[in-house]
């Protein structure tokens, strides 16, 4: 007995142009003649609708088979040149890369061989080969294992007369069908998913709010008679689709983008309002009193150096005489050409300035005046203080310690968030724990009025949904539909919502209180008491 064996091996490594065949050829006569082409061309008709090349364009062929039918086709596969091949007789490591999205075809003469099967994911297509007495045999397997692994692949019966069958196991609608070899036909088993539960993970308080999620699966549910299902279980045996929140160096096949974007926001507290007394020096920045202050010392100098009248007085007289010339006009008598001619000047820009300042106070009038808001990178880092987590650590922000209080002006907090400020706080209010049966709009109240979202965001990404492999390719398909129909946004935007809109206080709707004009009375009660002592020291002196 002569046995005759060909090996052809590579490294097991799966690489586009690397072809690894095991071949063995094991009889005392030469191979029977028998006309392979029919089921070669039904083998590559079948992965060809199975497995298009756009979206796999590599075929993994394990020939773990000695049957003569199954040698004298492989040879023909192999030398098909629309895919790339790799033929091995290890699938453990040939299919480590593999594990969630593959084409595969298994030619076996045995049930043992289809231990490997149930490892990957239902997204990794199989097409069996095998004879029809195996296939007897398995119809009475009682290994559960088996028959699953059985169910996940297409198998392409022959037998030696010539004749193939090939079967189908509908996961979906627990059939089985077959297939007309001389007409292949895969049928799209995700048009109908006779009545398919699929599980999204939600929570209530994010459900309640972002409600277009429950709305496309029930879309996706009707378009193919299924069943949409929210769950607040997390178990990935019960879960088919999982919201990510934030997907900061995240990188996973089976992500799928979805609506909406994800973010990390900021809270800052909102500017405060300033006293009424406010309105007296806001109208002009700091440099242009810095300015005036100059020309008035300026103009000073001079005129005690030049002057003919003024220049007899006292410095600080000349200067009291020129803030009074631009208030109210001279009140002491002064002469000479050179006084004359800088002292109108003088007054002619002072009746520009003051009559620019008065109206400037006087639109201050209409409306409250804030301080700055809290916006910008720089703003966060030099004027936010955080709580002590991880947060903060990660941003570096100033933080203050844990269990302190440092007030409402400088209290910041970092929240992931979802599209917007509003929708982010409505889901914050949904989980208060309190019996309170207004506790959650007093909560929104207080957080309208006290804080805001910066506009600077970290990490913003569009949201993503975490879907099990075998439902991947139809939400990509109904989530292109809905980022190119804008069906998103519409659905938002016509959508009735609470119109919350902070507005800033104007003194035409307030009562003007002593408490606005302290700071008027404090100047006013130190100028008093300022005036008082000045006429007692002038009096003491004057006697002495």
């Amino acid at each position: 007995m002569i046995k005759r064996c060909i090996f052809l091996m590579g490294c097991g490594v799966l690489l586009p142009c690397m072809v690894v065949v095991h071949l063995c050829s094991c009889s005392l006569e030469s191979l029977p003649a028998i006309e392979s082409s029919f089921y070669t061309q039904s083998l590559l008709e079948l992965h060809r609708q199975l497995c298009p090349a756009e979206k796999y364009r590599h075929l993994m062929i394990l020939p773990l088979s000695n049957q003569d039918l199954a040698h004298a086709v492989l040879p023909q596969i192999i030398s098909e040149p629309t895919y790339t091949k790799t033929v091995s007789m290890y699938p453990i490591s040939v299919f480590h890369s593999a594990y969630l999205y593959s084409c595969n075809l298994y030619i076996v003469d045995s049930i043992d061989d289809f231990d490997t099967v149930l490892w990957f994911e239902e997204s990794v297509k199989f097409i069996y080969f095998y004879p029809k007495w195996m296939f007897d045999m398995v119809q009475n397997e009682a290994n559960l294992t088996i028959i699953q692994a059985i169910r996940k692949g297409y198998n392409v019966v022959y037998d030696l007369d010539h004749t193939i069958q090939i079967y189908r196991w509908n996961t979906y609608s627990h059939q089985r069908t077959t297939i007309d070899p001389h007409n292949i036909t895969v049928p799209d088993e995700m048009r109908d998913l006779y009545g398919y539960q699929i599980t999204m993970y939600s929570l209530d308080h994010i459900s309640t709010v972002m409600t277009f999620d429950e709305y496309f699966l029930e879309q996706i549910a009707n378009k193919r008679n299924a069943t949409a299902i929210l769950t607040d279980d997390s178990s990935y045996a019960l879960m088919d689709v999982l919201p990510l929140v934030n997907v900061h160096n995240m990188i996973l096949s089976w992500m799928v983008p979805s609506f909406g974007t994800t973010f990390i926001a900021v809270i800052v507290p909102r500017a405060k309002p300033k006293p009424i007394v406010s309105i007296l020096i806001d109208p002009f920045d700091l440099y242009v009193w810095i300015t005036y202050l100059v020309l008035v010392l300026t103009m000073a100098i001079t005129i005690s150096l030049f002057g003919k009248l003024l220049g007899k007085h006292h410095f600080m007289e000349i200067v009291l005489e020129l803030i009074m010339m631009c208030l109210a006009g001279p009140s002491r008598t002064y002469g000479g050409t050179f006084e004359n001619r800088i002292i109108t000047l003088f007054c002619l820009m002072g009746i520009v300035l003051v009559s620019s300042y008065q109206s400037l106070v006087i639109s201050f009038m209409s409306f409250v005046r804030y301080g700055p808001e809290i916006n910008t990178l720089d703003e966060i880092y030099e004027q936010c203080l955080f709580p002590d987590n991880k947060d903060a650590q990660f941003f570096n922000f100033k933080t203050f310690p844990n269990g302190s209080n440092p007030g409402t002006n400088a209290a910041c907090r970092v929240v992931p968030a979802r599209d917007n400020e509003q929708q982010t706080i409505i889901m914050a209010s949904n989980v208060l724990v309190d019996k309170h049966a207004y506790a959650a709009e007093h909560h929104i109240r207080y957080r309208i009025e006290n804080f805001r979202f910066a506009k600077t965001k970290f990490i913003e990404y569009p949201l993503c949904w975490l879907v099990k492999m075998h439902l991947r390719e139809l939400f990509l398909f109904y989530t292109q539909a809905v980022f190119e129909s804008g069906i998103y946004e519409y659905y938002y935007n016509n959508k009735s919502q609470p119109a919350w809109q902070y507005e800033h206080r104007t003194f035409a709707n307030q009562v003007v209180t002593t408490k606005d004009l302290l700071l008027l009375w404090y100047a006013y009660v130190v100028g008093m008491v300022v005036s008082m002592l000045c006429f007692a020291a002038e009096t003491v002196i004057d006697k002495e």
